[in-house]
């Protein structure tokens, strides 16, 4: 899954997630600058603790990133002036802090081909961690933002260029606390105004924009977003009709302009900007646009000299012009514009004073065709917001009930099970959690906590529905036992080659590789297919627009095996997307159907669906989705196709529904099951390979379980959902995940406090009737709010409401 989504790079993602794995499990390093110290005859930036294992720098390297090319033929300058550079690689100084050149084409500027691959430049110790600045080949600049995100790092400018047909990457990385934040892939118009209103919903304020010309006159914007609850927005196009009444209904209204970019359309100059309101500053400013570069240092140096700081500055090619757009403030402070393209020529110049950090990063081409970076260093941090305060530090936790579940405890069971949740709610700050207790196949127990959606304080029900990521696994596996149950194939059925399911489907342009015409169906469904680990290179997140057919047929060419099927246990969303394509071309039906009609229909299941990826799309009782943390987030809402994530991620549910199927499969004899005593006899029956903790689609026997348990996690969603052997089964849900903490098994915690009470619930009284009626009628309608409820009293918890 890609961390950073930036333009035009299908792999940069993957190498940052790669990395981290790598450096928090082997601790490999090697010093990149001492690695391509031969590249270049500059000298040496000390690159520590910027550093990466030397294979994802072989990597870098190789073909799929190539080392620079050499710089393209210059063309003519305008009014026939000379074409030839100075060899140097200083940058040329200018007065008030300006350092660079003119404009386009001045002398002074190194080829880019004598620029070390990797740029990095970083204060010393022991604050080398307090921000970076780099430049140079994708994937080398992708390695130093993972190691700046790991030591807390947060983007705050960012860009990039073509050479030939390498992508380059420029950034700046601030260690500071604030809010989480996402950098999602560029965006159309359409989809920059749609995601502005979707985002609200989340109160992920826009706090960077800019366009960028592909072909021409195709325009993309990049975005970066913080979650700033309160923080209202709206995004500017000046020099377009009605601009300046938008001006001036803005600042009537208290917006303050905060980010100002421009970039070039079908050959004319374009500017985007941010306002903001409540204002970070309430110093008086001056923005400007449409300067050319000559313009902005003659504006900056007047503006200087009255009082004012420079605390945004952009530049950009227009035709044989390069433009800029800025704001300044009158405040305390000193900024510096340095112009040139050796990083740390310009960290020389400002390390004179050690409060001097660079801001913002953009760049030009000169008439050499070199790239020239503009980089603006000040001692003046603007913009920086905090991280929001906790959601439950004094807010109480609202709590919804199942009409008929308060009644079957007492209320000391009652505070007990609530404590413990609310517990683990407010460690974690989440903001909602949906919870689900079945004894003996008959429903006990159901609530909702806290809120479905922060901003409309809307309250989680037991009915919302929860992304359950990989809790999908074990409803795949029943698939394909109900399958095998109707005698298709078997557990030993093999998929690819001769006598196989899939014969030569995949084969016809290219032999199967190594250990592929091994694998069985058995192979698949207890992580044992020898590869496709989830942890090095997650395939089934790789291509995301092919299809199902067309990503299987890449992975098998492109991703090998490691070891011989059945030998190794490896968990494996591929594996399931292999079993949903299987189920599938068997039933003639698509996954998602089948699964509806044949699984959670014939369980009492029916208004449920595979997760669409979009705010929009959601489902008229799923909730929304939460980033956690304070750097960079996951974004829930740019997600694979239904198509591609249903069989190993995609089904939405609640607790209950996981509760209803479960009660289906479980091998327990209140119910009937709807597969084989065989089957269910299979999906308990631990792998050696596993070290007998997994079955088929179930970890066995794990995190002090005594049965079978399956977690899963997406973006902004976890869930987790038990079998416990003395009949006991418990689900659980929420809004908001910890990818950095051991998090299931806090939750799995919660879980442990109810099912060492298994001695509760000794009666005979069933909710599942009374889930599936008010399943049915909030499809129409939710629950109604508290002050239309009829018979409501408070417990010793004066914020829980029941429902009686």
């Amino acid at each position: 899954m890609r961390l950073l989504h930036l333009p035009l790079s299908p792999t940069i993602g993957v190498l940052i997630l790669a990395f981290i794995t790598i450096q928090t499990c082997t601790g490999e390093q090697l010093d990149l600058n001492a690695h391509f110290h031969g590249f270049t005859s500059g000298k040496r930036i000390n690159a520590y603790p910027y550093t990466a294992p030397e294979r994802v720098v072989d990597k870098a390297l190789a073909k799929k990133h190539r080392k620079p090319q050499q710089a393209t033929q210059p063309y003519e300058p305008p009014n026939g002036a000379a074409a030839s550079p100075v060899d140097t690689s200083a940058d040329f100084g200018m007065q008030n802090g300006m350092q660079g050149p003119g404009g386009p084409g001045m002398p002074g500027m190194m080829s880019n081909n004598r620029l070390p691959p990797l740029q990095t430049v970083h204060p010393p110790a022991p604050n080398e961690k307090d921000w970076v600045l780099t430049a140079g080949n994708e994937s080398l600049v992708d390695n130093v933002l993972a190691i700046s995100l790991q030591y807390g790092g947060r983007l705050v400018s960012m860009g990039y260029y073509l050479r030939g047909q390498d992508v380059n990457y420029y950034a700046i990385m601030h260690k500071y606390s604030g809010p989480v934040f996402i950098k999602p892939a560029p965006m159309t118009f359409d989809e920059l105004i749609k995601a502005v209103r979707e985002n609200e919903a989340r109160d992920l304020a826009l706090t960077q924009v800019c366009g960028q010309e592909g072909k021409p006159g195709e325009i993309t914007f990049t975005t970066y977003w913080e979650r700033v609850p309160g923080v209202e927005f709206h995004i500017w196009f000046p020099g377009q009709p009605h601009a300046d009444e938008q001006k001036t209904h803005f600042e009537n209204n208290g917006y303050r302009l905060t980010y100002l970019c421009g970039y070039t359309e079908a050959g004319k100059g374009k500017y985007v900007g941010v306002w903001q309101k409540p204002v970070k500053s309430e110093a008086q400013y001056e923005a400007h646009y449409g300067l050319t570069m000559e313009a902005c240092m003659q504006k900056d140096r007047i503006l200087v000299q009255k009082g004012f700081v420079a605390t945004s500055l952009r530049v950009f090619n227009n035709k044989n012009q390069v433009l800029c757009t800025g704001i300044w403030e009158n405040r305390n402070g000193r900024s510096s514009i340095q112009v040139g393209q050796n990083l740390e020529t310009m960290y020389r110049n400002m390390q004179r004073n050690p409060n001097m950090i660079p801001r913002q990063m953009s760049h030009y081409t000169d008439n050499y065709q070199n790239v020239v970076y503009v980089v603006l260093w000040s001692d003046v941090d603007v913009n920086r917001y905090p991280n929001p305060p906790p959601l439950w530090d004094e807010a109480p936790i609202p709590v919804r009930f199942l009409k008929g579940s308060p009644e079957l405890l007492s209320d000391n069971q009652m505070e007990f099970l609530i404590k413990r949740v609310e517990h683990f709610m407010k460690d974690l700050n989440i903001p909602g959690l949906s919870i689900a207790i079945a004894k003996k196949e008959q429903l006990k127990f159901a609530a909702g906590f806290g809120y479905t959606d922060i901003r409309q304080q809307e309250p989680v029900t037991p009915n919302h529905q929860f992304r359950v990521g990989s809790v999908s696994k074990p409803v795949t596996a029943a698939a394909i036992m109900l399958l095998i149950d109707k005698g298709h194939f078997t557990l030993d059925s093999k998929l690819f080659g001769k006598d196989s399911i899939f014969g030569s489907e995949f084969s016809k342009k290219y032999q199967y590789p190594r250990y592929v015409t091994e694998i069985t169906v058995r192979n698949l469904l207890e992580h044992t297919s020898g590869g496709w680990d989830n942890l090095q290179s997650d395939a089934a997140w790789v291509q995301p627009d092919m299809t199902t057919k067309e990503l299987i047929e890449y992975v098998l060419t492109n991703v090998p095996l490691e070891y011989k099927p059945g030998s190794m246990w490896i968990y494996s969303n591929f594996g399931y997307q292999l079993l949903g394509y299987l189920i599938e071309t068997t039933t003639g039906m698509s996954y998602e159907a089948f699964v509806k009609k044949n699984i959670f229909a014939p369980s009492g299941v029916y208004d449920i669906q595979v997760a669409r990826p979009s705010i929009s799309e959601r489902a008229p009782r799923e909730v929304v989705y939460y980033m956690s943390g304070n750097g960079l987030g996951f974004n829930p809402y740019e997600m694979l196709p239904p198509e591609r994530i249903g069989p190993w991620g995609g089904w939405i549910a609640s607790p209950i529904q996981l509760l209803m199927f479960m009660s289906r499969i479980d091998g327990f004899h209140n119910r009937e099951d709807i597969l084989s005593e065989y089957s269910i006899a299979e999906l308990s029956t631990p792998s050696p390979a596993s070290n007998d903790t997994y079955g088929l689609g179930w970890s066995l026997n794990i995190m002090g379980f005594n049965g079978w348990q399956h977690d899963g996690r997406m973006p902004g969603s976890a869930a987790m959902l038990v079998r416990l052997d003395n009949g006991l089964e418990m689900a659980v849900t929420v809004n908001k995940e910890y990818s950095e903490r051991d998090f299931f098994h806090e939750l799995g915690y919660v879980l442990h406090h109810i099912g060492n009470n298994c001695d509760w619930w000794n009666d005979d009284y069933d909710l599942f009737q009374k889930s599936r009626r008010s399943s049915r009628s909030a499809k129409r309608h939710l629950y109604p709010l508290a002050t239309q409820r009829t018979n409501v009293h408070n417990t010793t918890n004066p914020h829980i409401i029941r429902f009686v």
